[in-house]
């Protein structure tokens, strides 16, 4: 009876033994960092256990086989989300642990940040490192981020969302890299995103344009930060009906990141409509009692100032929910021609379909009249 005994301890002890050694070996082969020295530099193993997908930068970049642990920065949160990766999100980004993106999943607010601050927020490798992910969808990394990733056997992806034609590019990216179910989602996403695009711009082919003026500032002690002409709410808006008056003068942001005109282009261009990408810059240009210099342009005189819509994300940037930017646009710059079109119930439907979440009335008015 004890030979027996002896006899199977020793055989649990060899299982045990090649169960560790194949899992070692399995975290070498997805690029998961040696606990002993995270910075050692672990080599992809391509023989079956990756795949190639085509990065932002159209380059060959070799990725686990099976993606199971993803960071993310910014839009990019909502994107993974919405093609079904949301609980393989491991690091995520400031920006989105607040406001409406809690509500839709509320997971988000668990997840580390690795990334800090509005917007896409700024890398912080300790964070990142920390929540061990095996791809990273964020900003570009630095030449000395990048060697850190690949020393930890993180893949990073690069990506592009300058243009319509670059969101789609990204959407199928990411559907690719999450698997085969969230890569017909993408699919399906491009056909709606192309859909309403072309609903816009048929629309209005055959009328005069409308002139925008988009106010990422509100000007107050200075010059007014707007969107460049190389901005992808640029394309929105020439979609919709509209031209971007900031674009002749700035076709793209200057050297320094930056995209300023002053008032005395305001009141030599004087904008049919102006749209506010915040509630603060909104509140701002309407208020008649501040005397601001907003008050003499013939917009704010005829109360054609609009508040962007935001809902997980806001619609003007670089963002899947920018899917519903055209529509809101064709409305506002030609009701004459949209009285057919129910913004509340595409956002609904968007919101059905993509987070699996239902809107009430509530919900819909603070999408498109937002309180940030």
């Amino acid at each position: 009876m004890k030979s027996t005994q002896k006899t199977i301890i020793a055989i649990f002890s060899i299982v045990a033994l090649v169960g560790a050694i194949l899992i070692f070996n399995a975290k070498k082969q997805v690029g998961v960092p040696n606990s002993n020295n995270p910075s050692q530099e672990i080599s992809l193993d391509i023989s079956g256990q990756t795949r190639e997908i085509i990065d932002g930068q159209g380059k060959k970049i070799a990725i686990p086989a099976k993606i199971e642990r993803i960071a993310a920065a910014g839009a990019l949160n909502q994107i993974v989300f919405m093609l079904g990766g949301g609980d393989k999100l491991v690091a995520t980004a400031q920006g989105v642990q607040k406001g409406f993106f809690t509500t839709v999943y509320p997971r988000i607010k668990e997840i580390p940040a690795a990334y800090t601050g509005p917007g896409p927020g700024v890398l912080s490798m300790e964070t990142l490192l920390q929540t061990n992910p095996q791809i990273v969808f964020g900003t570009a990394a630095s030449e000395k981020e990048a060697q850190i990733l690949a020393a930890a056997g993180i893949v990073s992806i690069s990506l592009k969302l300058n243009t319509p034609a670059d969101i789609k590019n990204t959407i199928l990216m990411v559907g690719k890299v999450i698997g085969s179910e969230a890569e017909k989602k993408a699919v399906e996403f491009n056909k709606y995103y192309d859909e309403n695009i072309e609903y816009a711009a048929n629309t209005v082919k055959s009328v005069p344009k409308v002139k925008v003026f988009t106010a990422s500032s509100d000007g107050g002690s200075g010059p007014v930060s707007t969107v460049p002409g190389n901005d992808i709410l640029t394309s929105y808006i020439e979609a919709a009906g509209g031209v971007n008056i900031a674009a002749v003068k700035l076709p793209a942001a200057l050297a320094d990141g930056s995209s300023m005109v002053d008032f005395e282009f305001l009141n030599v261009e004087q904008p049919d409509v102006i749209i506010a990408q915040s509630r603060q810059i909104y509140d701002y240009i309407t208020d008649t009692f501040n005397n601001s210099q907003w008050q003499h342009l013939s917009a704010v005189k005829n109360k054609k100032v609009y508040i962007n819509p935001k809902g997980v994300y806001l619609w003007s940037v670089r963002s899947a929910e920018g899917a519903l930017e055209p529509l809101w646009l064709v409305k506002i710059l030609h009701p004459e021609l949209t009285a057919d079109l129910d913004i509340a119930q595409k956002i609904r439907e968007f919101y059905k379909t993509n987070y699996y979440y239902d809107l009430n009335l509530q919900e819909i008015d603070s999408i498109l009249y937002p309180e940030q």
